[in-house]
C-alpha cells in the first residue's frame, strides 16, 4: 500500500521516451513498454519532488509500475531532473558506431574489406553521444573495427552510464580479459562466434575460437549480458545443433544469427560463400528480438543509421560508400537526409512482407535491386 507520504520517483534506468509513440524504456532490461499521452505525463511528475498526496493518478497503474520497477516510492524527496524532446520522424533508436577501423584480426568474411587505420576523435564521439540522448535515441552499438582498440576507448567506457540509452560492445572477444570485462561499464556485450573450433578459427584466426569462448565465460561470471552474434558460412553448417546447444548451456540473452553479404573480404573468398537458399534455413536458430527492429509503414532498417570511423554517416554500413553527410554538420542534421523506403514500393507482394519488412537492402540491392525482394529472408519462409 502506497503511503500517502512517500515521493514518486521514475527508477534510474527508465527513461522516457517521446518517439512515435510514448514509451518507457528500461535499459537495464531492454524493455519498452507503450504508454499512452495521459500515462506518459504523469510520469513526467514522478521526478522525486513530489509525494503521492501531491500527484492524480489511478492506483492500479502506479502499483504496476512499482512492481514492473519502473517507479520508486521513496521516503525522502530525491529529485531527479530530466527533459523530454520529441523524436524527429522517423525515430533514431539504434545508431551503429564504428568509432575505428582498427582490428586485431582479419575475418575472412568481414565486409569492411582493408581499411586504413582511421580513429573517430574523442570530441566528435562525446558530441554524438549527446546528440543520441536528444534525439531520443534506445541502443547505441558500439562497433569497429574492433571497438576496444580505439586509443580513448576508456575515456568513453567510463561516460556511458551517464546517458539514457543502452550502450551494446560489438567485439570478436580475442582481447577481453578479467581486467577487462570487469572495467567494461556497457550494459551488453555481443561477442562473434562463428562455429566451434576450426570452423570459427577458419574464418577468424588460429586460437580466436577458445579466446572468444574464454571472454564469454568471464562476462557471465561477472553477470553481465552476453549475446552472440553467427554469420552463417559454408564451414559452419553443421556447427548449429552443438552451436546451439553450447549457447544456451552460457545464458546467452540474444543469438543474432545472419547470412553475410557478399562483399568486401567475402568477395574474394568463394570457399565460404553459400547459396541463399540453403543459408536461409540457419536463420531459425536466432532469439531474442535482434537490433534492426522497423515499424509503421516502413522497410527495415527505417530507425537505424551508422557513423563510420572518419565522421561519415550512412544509412547504414553496407551503404557507406553512399554517404548522407559528415557528423560534424551534426547527427539530426544526417539523419533528417536519410531516405526511407516505404513498404508500399517494395517489389515484395506476399503475406510475410509486414513480417520481415523486406528484409536488408543491401543484400537486395546485390540479388537485383534496391526496391527488390532480399532472397535470404524469402528462402526462409519459403518464398520463392
Amino acid at each position: 500500500m502506497l503511503s500517502p507520504n512517500n515521493y514518486l520517483r521514475l527508477s534510474n534506468h527508465c527513461f522516457l521516451k517521446q518517439l512515435e509513440e510514448f514509451y518507457v524504456y528500461n535499459i537495464r532490461t531492454d524493455e519498452m513498454y507503450e504508454t499512452n499521452q495521459e500515462a506518459f505525463e504523469f510520469l513526467k511528475l514522478c521526478d522525486g519532488s513530489r509525494q503521492v498526496k501531491e500527484l492524480h493518478f489511478e492506483n492500479k497503474f502506479a502499483n504496476w509500475c512499482l512492481k514492473e520497477g519502473i517507479l520508486n516510492a521513496e521516503p525522502k524527496r530525491r529529485q531527479r531532473r530530466f527533459t523530454i524532446e520529441a523524436a524527429p520522424a522517423p525515430s533514431l533508436r539504434y545508431l551503429e558506431f564504428q568509432i575505428t577501423s582498427r582490428c586485431n584480426l582479419k575475418c575472412l568474411h568481414c565486409y569492411l574489406g582493408e581499411p586504413a587505420a582511421v580513429d573517430l576523435p574523442k570530441e566528435k564521439i562525446m558530441q554524438v553521444l549527446e546528440e543520441f540522448q536528444t534525439m531520443q535515441g534506445l541502443r547505441l552499438l558500439i562497433s569497429g573495427g574492433e571497438p576496444l582498440l580505439h586509443p580513448y576507448f576508456w575515456t568513453i567506457n567510463a561516460v556511458l552510464q551517464n546517458f539514457g540509452f543502452r550502450s551494446i560492445l560489438l567485439t570478436n572477444g580475442t582481447l577481453i580479459n578479467q581486467d577487462i570485462a570487469k572495467k567494461l561499464k556497457v550494459h551488453e556485450i555481443q561477442v562473434s562466434l562463428d562455429g566451434i573450433g576450426s570452423s570459427h578459427d577458419l574464418i577468424r584466426g588460429k586460437d580466436s575460437y577458445t579466446k572468444s569462448i574464454s571472454a564469454i565465460n568471464l562476462l557471465r561470471e561477472l553477470g553481465k549480458d552476453v549475446s552472440v552474434a553467427t554469420m552463417v558460412h559454408a564451414k559452419n553448417l553443421e556447427d548449429f545443433p552443438r552451436l546451439a546447444s553450447l549457447i544456451k548451456s552460457l545464458g546467452i540473452k540474444e543469438w543474432n544469427v545472419d547470412v553475410p553479404c557478399i562483399s568486401g573480404r567475402l568477395a574474394e573468398h568463394k570457399e565460404f560463400q553459400v547459396d541463399h537458399r540453403k543459408a536461409a534455413q540457419f536463420l531459425k536458430y536466432s532469439f531474442g528480438g535482434g537490433l534492426y527492429a522497423s515499424s509503421g509503414d516502413l522497410a527495415c532498417g527505417a530507425h537505424l543509421c551508422t557513423i563510420l570511423p572518419d565522421g561519415r554517416v550512412a544509412k547504414c554500413g553496407f551503404f557507406s560508400a553512399e554517404p548522407v553527410g559528415y557528423i560534424d554538420e551534426g547527427l539530426q542534421t544526417c539523419w533528417k537526409r536519410i531516405k526511407h523506403i516505404k513498404l508500399k514500393d517494395l517489389d515484395c507482394n506476399c503475406d510475410y512482407v509486414q513480417e520481415c519488412r523486406g528484409g536488408c537492402r543491401y543484400r537486395a540491392l546485390l540479388a537485383n535491386n534496391l526496391y527488390s525482394c532480399d532472397p535470404v529472408q524469402c528462402y526462409f519462409r519459403g518464398v520463392n
